[in-house]
């Protein structure tokens, strides 16, 4: 996950918190957060409240304590978990074009 490091930093992301469900970048410019998690796939996990992004686009929500800047929803628990929407890509190019579109 760390080889994506300056994939996150050309696209003004910088690596906040690093546990071993994910790393948490945020853009230097609008606080904005998105999560790297360690899956076979490059998969980040972006908020439904930021960014203009269009998330019919995602792989679907995911739901996780490592997202704990996003918002909360019951998900067949008693209690409500964090959760946003996955996107994931096959290339680290794939990942830099998604991030270039975040900041524009």
């Amino acid at each position: 996950m760390h080889n994506l490091q300056h994939i996150f930093e050309t696209h003004n992301f910088t690596l906040t918190n690093e546990t071993t469900k994910g790393l948490e970048y945020k853009h230097q410019e609008t606080g904005d957060i998105v999560y790297l998690l360690p899956t076979k796939e490059i998969n980040i996990i972006v908020s439904p409240l930021s960014f203009e992004v269009d998330l019919s686009q995602s792989n679907g929500k995911v739901h996780s304590t490592a997202l704990k800047h996003f918002p909360k929803r019951l998900n067949g628990g008693k209690q409500p978990i964090s959760f946003g929407y996955s996107f994931k890509f096959p290339t680290a190019e794939a990942l830099s074009d998604f991030l270039h579109t975040l900041n524009n």
